[in-house]
């Protein structure tokens, strides 16, 4: 009887220890999270360059603001694509945003005309101004310097024309 007991022991004892181990489950390759978004307008002119009218864009939360307002904007072909932020700071002290723009958008102002020239430049103060509530002005630069064009110098800080939204 020790025999056979000792001999189911070892049977058992063999069987238990060569179960074969269970293979994990691999995880599911994660996907890329959708980005987060949120809502941001534009102002651009209507076809007879009388109005602004406002569109709504989304833009993703984590990236910077103002390089996708100048993006949504090239892309209504508002300004062109070439127009790059030199360099933005927003100041809530003071209530005001500087936007340095390219050499690009200094000649796109200079070849649209009395009326684009305005269209374009309130595009791009409207647009800003209305996505940066806190600010009360825009101080609105190309390279560095006062924005000066054949119909007109514009050193001063630029509030939003509301009633030129449609």
């Amino acid at each position: 009887m020790k025999k056979r007991f000792f001999a189911v022991f070892c049977i058992l004892l063999m069987l238990s220890g060569c179960t074969a181990p269970k293979p994990e489950a691999e995880a599911p390759p994660e996907e890329p999270a959708e980005p987060v978004t949120k809502q941001a307008a534009i102002f651009v002119p209507d076809d007879q360059a009388e109005y602004l009218q406002g569109e709504y864009i989304t833009v993703i939360a984590d990236e910077p603001l103002p390089e996708q307002l100048i993006a949504a904007l090239a892309e209504a072909k508002v300004i062109p694509e070439d127009v790059e932020i030199v360099d933005c700071q927003y100041k809530l002290v003071d209530g005001k945003v500087k936007l340095d723009l390219n050499g690009a958008f200094l000649d796109a102002l200079e070849g649209s005309g009395s009326a684009g020239e305005a269209m374009i430049l309130y595009s791009v103060v409207d647009t800003f101004l209305f996505n940066f509530p806190m600010a009360g002005s825009l101080i609105l630069t190309a390279e560095g310097e006062c924005i000066e064009t054949e119909h007109g110098s514009y050193g001063e800080p630029f509030t939003e024309l509301q009633y030129l939204r449609q």
